[in-house]
């Protein structure tokens, strides 16, 4: 949760920096309104893709681990089905 606070606020600076530098050039009003809509968009662009690529590396860690409990579980069922065939030959 943090991170994203961090992410948000970090954000937020930069923006508000380029704007500040943006504001005084002489521009046209729709220009300069360009120009921040693109920035803005291009840090959105940028953030949403590392979201995404934690997104991706989580899923697959998750799948990771899915498997293994699958594994473990299967494991544990062939044990108990020695244990039971030992107790039907071995009475």
């Amino acid at each position: 949760m943090a991170e994203s606070e961090e992410v948000v606020s970090f954000l937020l600076v930069i923006i508000g920096i380029l704007i500040t530098l943006i504001a005084p050039l002489p521009v046209k009003d729709e220009y300069r309104l360009f120009i921040i809509t693109t920035i803005i968009f291009i840090f959105l662009v940028v953030i949403l893709s590392r979201f995404d690529e934690r997104l991706k590396n989580e899923d697959n860690q998750i799948k990771d681990l899915n498997k293994r409990f699958k594994t473990i579980e299967e494991l544990n069922d062939i044990r108990l089905n020695i244990k039971e065939l030992q107790r039907k030959v071995f009475k």
